[in-house]
């Protein structure tokens, strides 16, 4: 396809940053195989050409080849374009290319095996056989070997693990539903790798695995993430309208719709209906302080706007004086210097 093609220059470029680590003759081929591979991928490279751009200088960019032999990395179709997928045979390549790790296994743990956790730095034990019914699966571990010697594992509970699951668009069709595990292998090192230690001596490395982190969310087409969520319900839960107003205004409107709607079943309704009634809140509570700022103003009693400026923080003044006239921010600049 031209388009691929066209990247040449720019492929190579990023292609020297990583030492040369692929062809882009080679690349081109398997690239071209995999948008053609279906009409939806074909269609979706077709209409959404820059996307495809982006996914190749990827490939350059974080020197992880779409050979399919090598089970690394695949061009797919997702929310109308074309994006870089990697898979966490992928992920783990690069992460022992960056020198964070010697070598890492990741496995699923079922509900028939014997499963002992041991702590972070030691291995566990895990008996199992592979070849009789294990059950549901109820969690997974990445063991990776440190340069030093020492080991880290991690662990995730099916219930986490679900939980990102729940964060991604894909939650219900593609990549979750039809290869479970291997996502649920993913998810697993990728928490992983945050823990494992910094190269000081292969920075290049690093930024390769970070970017290879940053695509594969990309890719699963991630809402939100679990960070996001995390705040969002604890604002939701202390009921601090104008922090949750805060947020709803620093949020992107897709971001913050998918959380909106991100409430377990049989509690959709009524949590909606309260998220609805705290953002009110908030801006209730900043429409009051913006009065209480102009009252003190006009009357030239400021204990009370001296009061606010201790109490509220930097952000949800900044939402207040969005409320007050030049003269009246110059009161609350002046109050601040005191």
């Amino acid at each position: 396809m031209q388009v691929i093609a066209n990247q040449k220059e720019k492929f190579l470029k990023l292609n020297t940053a990583n030492n040369d680590l692929l062809s882009f003759e080679q690349e081109c081929i398997f690239a071209k195989q995999q948008v053609e591979k279906s009409k939806f991928s074909l269609s979706a490279a077709q209409s959404n050409p820059g996307s495809l751009q982006v996914a190749i200088l990827n490939v350059a960019a974080i020197g992880i080849s779409l050979n399919p032999a090598k089970q690394h990395a695949y061009l797919v179709p997702r929310a109308g374009g074309i994006c870089l997928d990697i898979s966490f045979q992928g992920l783990r390549k690069i992460a022992t290319d960056s020198g964070a790790i010697l070598w890492a296994k990741v496995e699923l743990v079922y509900t028939n095996d014997k499963f002992t956790w041991k702590g972070p730095t030691e291995k566990p034990d895990h008996d199992a056989d592979p070849f009789s019914e294990r059950g549901p699966i109820k969690g997974g571990y990445c063991i990776a070997k440190l340069p030093s010697g020492e080991f880290m594992t991690e662990v995730m509970s099916v219930e986490e693990i679900n939980k990102v699951r729940d964060t991604s668009k894909a939650a219900k069709n593609g990549p979750w539903v039809n290869w479970y595990d291997e996502m649920a292998k993913k998810t697993i090192l990728k928490r992983a790798f945050k823990q494992w230690p910094q190269s000081s001596d292969n920075v290049q490395g690093r930024d390769r695995l970070e970017a290879a982190v940053s695509a594969s969310h990309d890719a699963e087409g991630t809402a939100y993430t679990l960070e996001e969520h995390a705040e969002y319900m604890k604002l939701f839960n202390g009921g601090n309208g104008l922090e949750f107003y805060l947020m709803r205004r620093r949020t992107s409107e897709d971001v913050w719709n998918a959380l909106y709607n991100s409430f377990e079943k049989g509690k959709k309704v009524a949590n909606k209906a309260t998220a609805d009634d705290l953002e009110k809140h908030g801006i209730a509570c900043m429409q009051d302080y913006a009065l209480q700022i102009t009252d003190g103003s006009v009357s030239g009693d400021t204990s009370t706007v001296e009061e606010l400026v201790l109490e509220l923080s930097e952000q949800e003044m900044g939402l207040v004086i969005e409320h007050l006239n030049p003269k009246e921010i110059l009161l609350i600049e002046s109050l601040k210097d005191q």
